[in-house]
């Protein structure tokens, strides 16, 4: 075995095929779409993990995802047509099964189809997300989320697309040190407070898990909260986290969100977020309109102008609502990084032991996976853990 040379551990960042990381993230199951945006004989092309694929849903519901490209002439799969549970190219006709051998070539001698076939991808639906797994081999169970099983409305954020890296996004799963910062005047307006206090009072804790990461956040007189990151992209709010853009159920024992940093590209990652709620229907329906008000505003838009100096976060009135406030916040820190952070430049110090920790698992893992060696299989959070 050869020793993976030291600067390796840093291109964490990395999502195409055959490269460290990239080889590591495909070990895993990534939601991909939302159930409810695939209606049952629809196509459409969706780009993971630096490459692309067709996504399709059959005349009989179940979701499939094949090869970008036809076998035949290479054009783009998903503008053909969906028949029973097949998928046929809109070139010149050649027809695929969900397996991905083509079953059919008009024109052709009928032994010639059973020559030709492509890659397909085992696919699950679960929380209301397609999920696919792009890895070799048999896949590993898809991981379940126990927490979100429970009683209640499970309600689908929008996908969110930020033009960063995946890991921009994950390396702030396990930081809360930069609560008091850059959520700041997303506090203020929480508490109706005003001025430019900071709450320096909160402590945390964070320790490493059978899924990941666990971070016990302690404020005086208050009962601790827990947020949790799950290996590789996914991070669990606490419950009551009402200051997020999906937690808008004030009364937040009530509510549960996840959220998992989804590779496009190397510079580009989309978020599929899920909420747990214990709402009566005419709760719910209250919920639904305050979210549609937050859905109205964009944090990018307002993150690009902040980005760019056009903008001051503290000059936003209150047509931004609050939990869409802390979007934009987020966006203008992590965008704000560059589509591909320079870690290697950072300075870490204590208040970092969060980022850190996680930074070493994933140093851990790359290094295991370059030498041979086993890598550490991860399970699913127990309920109330």
């Amino acid at each position: 075995m050869t020793p993976v040379r030291e600067r390796e551990m840093f291109d964490v960042w990395q999502t195409q095929p055959g490269t460290l990381s990239g080889r590591f993230l495909r070990r895993f199951w990534y939601p991909i779409y939302r159930s409810q945006d695939l209606p049952a004989g629809r196509a459409v092309p969706v780009e993971v993990l630096s490459e692309k694929f067709t996504l399709y849903r059959g005349d009989g519901g179940a979701a499939h995802i094949m090869a970008f490209r036809c076998a035949h002439r290479g054009t783009q799969l998903s503008t053909g047509w969906v028949e029973d549970d097949c998928l046929r190219c809109m070139y010149h006709g050649w027809k695929y099964d969900a397996s991905g051998q083509c079953v059919e070539q008009p024109g052709e001698d009928a032994g010639f189809a059973a020559k030709m076939r492509i890659a397909s991808y085992p696919t699950e639906e679960y929380l209301g997300l397609v999920f696919g797994y792009f890895g070799d081999g048999e896949p590993p169970p898809l991981q379940r989320h126990p927490d979100f099983e429970a009683e209640g409305i499970v309600d689908l954020e929008l996908p969110e697309f930020w033009p960063c890296n995946f890991f921009n996004r994950v390396d702030n799963a396990c930081d809360i040190g930069h609560v008091a910062f850059t959520h700041l005047e997303a506090i203020h307006r929480e508490r109706q407070t005003t001025g430019r206090q900071r709450d320096y009072g909160r402590t945390w804790e964070c320790e490493e898990t059978n899924y990941g990461v666990s971070t016990k956040v302690m404020v005086s007189g208050q009962a601790p909260e827990y947020f949790h990151y799950h290996m590789p992209v996914a991070n669990q709010n606490s419950e009551g986290a009402s200051l997020h853009r999906g937690g808008l159920d004030r009364r937040g024992s009530r509510n549960r969100r996840i959220s998992w940093r989804v590779p496009v590209n190397d510079s580009n990652t989309v978020s599929f977020s899920a909420n747990l709620l214990q709402l009566t229907q005419a709760e719910y329906k209250d919920y639904q309109e305050r979210r549609r008000q937050v859905a109205k505003v964009s944090p990018e838009a307002f993150g690009v102008a902040i980005l760019a100096g056009k903008l001051r976060e503290r000059d936003l009135d209150d047509r931004v609502p609050r939990p869409a406030l802390f979007s934009v916040e987020d966006y203008v820190t992590q965008v704000g990084q560059g589509p591909i952070a320079p870690r290697e430049n950072d300075h870490l110090g204590k208040v970092d032991h969060g980022v850190i920790l996680l930074r070493k698992i994933w140093e851990r893992e790359l290094r295991a996976l370059a030498e041979g060696r086993p890598l550490k299989e991860w399970t699913a959070k127990a309920p109330g853990d």
